[in-house]
């Protein structure tokens, strides 16, 4: 009973005690840079985003009841309009994930993921759990980052993911199901670094190295030497981690294969609405990896850079899921729609559509008040004298990037990490290249709740993860991948650059 007591007035405690203590150092100077409402808004943002994180990791009450803290107390407080915090909870990203969920239940509703589930049973041939997991889940999210973004990737594979687990008998409860699902959301965070265009930082870091360095021009290539490894190491070590710490029930997975083969046989052909239901299916798809192809393709013929960035724009991540919700839910089958409006308001898991409408305010809220400006003036100060070294900027620019990212955006993280890293390098004679490509890598890194990115907050609607696993994984991978980007980056700038002849 104490304990939850504690838990539950824990964050309104810091937040009254932030609120009337006198500014910290550097506070009230980031205050007036974004004119904030008061000289200590950036320490008071600070106690509510840490307000609202207590709560969601130890679920006082329902996530999406929490989130709504964000608009009431930020905007109360003058650091962002009502307007603007109350329009997060319809922000284009949010309707991939309700495309997503949609797409999810449509599977169920037809049993297409039934059929795709049983034919994924039969394809791992082995009978570790950790391997299945790897070749179900982590993979293909990580591969399709190519789509040119993390939220896609994981969107795709999220159904297919829950029905191979529903199939094989893993329902909520199981730590297998559980670790399953987070490693399938780490594998996309991680694909984040893989391409040049599988996330917006990635081209924020571009922008800022050659607005600095004229005579220097990041190709897809160069990105791939430098993101690739990075992605990869994270994979593996997201992959193994998660296993790791969620402690799963099981050590084998016993599949009758013949009894496997039967199952899919048993469905017979499939049914008009399977076949429908799949079409919307690789329609969204195509729409989805048809911009990131086309940026793939424009990297080696600059002639279609043109048509790519015309594409880009023309196609945003949420057309797709909305044209994915209207023809499900438009088209139908002998009379009857492939997804009723019954069956999509079910399918929406809202508590996470809650969850991150909350994040996205308190990301709008944090960057008014100041908070971000304060992090850079404390990095950037006397203090931190000892990085005036390639490796030393490059590692301040990497911390700075991945504290930033978990109150704001990654994208944001990356705008203001990287134009700071090119500064404070340019500032002590070092090349800015490693340490903006560190701070634009780093700020792909935070995974450790649902709000943090969005493939976190789509397999949190799965109902298979608890929040206190999510939080212990995440915290465990960002460190260890952060310390890797951090030791690992400057070596493979310097041969990305021998390559280019400019080391």
């Amino acid at each position: 009973m104490f304990k939850n007591v504690l838990k539950f007035i824990f964050g309104p405690i810091f937040f009254i005690v932030s609120l009337i203590s006198p500014p910290l150092p550097m506070v009230s100077e980031a205050a007036d840079i974004v004119h904030a409402p008061i000289p200590n808004a950036p320490q008071v943002a600070l106690a509510v985003m840490l307000w609202i994180a207590s709560w969601w990791i130890f679920e006082v009450v329902p996530l999406g009841v929490t989130a709504l803290l964000a608009p009431m107390l930020f905007s109360t407080l003058g650091f962002v309009s009502w307007q603007d915090s109350l329009t997060s909870f319809m922000d284009p990203i949010i309707w991939v994930f309700i495309g997503g969920f949609a797409i999810a239940r449509a599977f169920q509703m037809w049993g297409l993921n039934k059929r795709i589930a049983f034919n994924l049973s039969t394809i791992y041939r082995g009978s570790n759990p950790m391997f299945a997991a790897f070749f179900i889940a982590c993979l293909p999210s990580f591969v399709l980052t190519i789509t040119g973004s993390i939220t896609a990737s994981a969107t795709i594979v999220y159904p297919i993911a829950m029905a191979y687990l529903s199939s094989i008998g893993f329902l909520k409860g199981s730590f297998f199901a559980e670790a399953t699902m987070i490693s399938l959301a780490q594998a996309s965070t991680a694909g984040a670094m893989l391409f040049l265009i599988s996330t917006p930082p990635n081209l924020v870091a571009k922008k800022v190295i050659e607005s600095c360095c004229p005579n220097v021009t990041i190709t897809f290539l160069d990105w791939f030497i430098i993101g690739g490894v990075q992605a990869f190491i994270g994979l593996i070590v997201s992959w193994i981690l998660t296993f790791k710490l969620i402690g799963i029930e099981i050590s084998e997975i016993k599949l009758d294969r013949l009894s496997a083969y039967e199952r899919v046989k048993s469905l017979g052909p499939m049914s008009t609405g399977e076949k429908m239901v799949l079409l919307v299916f690789f329609i969204t798809l195509s729409l989805w990896l048809a911009p990131g192809v086309l940026m793939i393709i424009s990297s080696f013929h600059p002639q279609y850079s043109y048509i790519a960035d015309l594409l880009k724009k023309a196609l945003p991540e949420a057309l797709p899921s909305l044209l994915a919700i209207f023809l499900l839910c438009l088209l139908k089958v002998n009379g009857r729609p492939l997804l009723t409006w019954d069956d999509f308001e079910t399918g929406v898991d809202w508590n996470v559509v809650f969850l991150f409408g909350g994040g996205i305010a308190m990301s709008k809220a944090l960057t008014g008040s100041g908070f971000s400006e304060w992090m850079a003036l404390i990095m950037s100060s006397s203090h931190f004298e000892w990085a005036r070294s390639v490796w030393g900027v490059s590692a301040l620019s990497a911390i700075l990037s991945f504290l930033i990212t978990y109150p704001a955006s990654n994208t944001a993280a990356a705008l203001i990490a990287c134009p700071l890293a090119a500064t404070i390098a340019q500032s002590v004679g070092v090349n800015p290249i490693p340490a903006v490509l560190s701070a634009a890598l780093a700020a792909s890194i935070s995974s450790a709740l649902p709000s943090t990115t969005p493939p976190m907050a789509i397999v949190y609607g799965s109902g298979y993860v608890r929040l206190w696993s999510m939080f212990k994984v995440g915290m465990a991978s960002d460190i260890v991948r952060l310390a890797i980007l951090i030791l690992l980056e400057p070596y493979l700038v310097n041969v990305m650059l021998a390559l280019k002849g400019l080391a």
